[in-house]
């Protein structure tokens, strides 16, 4: 290859290692949202369990499942949405006995 190769190859090689650092960085911000939205379900499931904010249940159970685009997320998910729709049901009907 002469004088002219060389540089080429230099040029090629300064260009795939910044592919590559492109990509650790990518992949650095996949985990990290990653993480960020694992942390965000678990405090929402945390809230759910807990009961702590009003009418969670009933919004998450009449919601989720059209959020959902995948079939096998749907039916992932079905069993929770029809535990959540009977305790916010049963919450409704004891509230609803409490106030008669």
């Amino acid at each position: 290859m002469g004088l002219l190769g060389s540089n080429d190859l230099k040029e090629q090689q300064k260009i795939n290692e910044l592919e590559l650092k492109i990509n650790r960085e990518k992949q650095k911000l996949d985990k990290k949202l990653t993480r960020q939205k694992i942390l965000l379900g678990a405090f929402l499931v945390d809230a759910l369990e807990s009961n702590s904010v009003e009418d969670l249940k009933k919004y998450t159970a009449d919601n989720l499942l059209d959020f959902l685009t995948r079939q096998t997320d749907k039916d992932l998910m079905a069993d929770l949405v029809k535990e959540l729709k009977e305790r916010a049901d049963s919450k409704n009907n004891n509230k609803t006995k409490t106030d008669t």
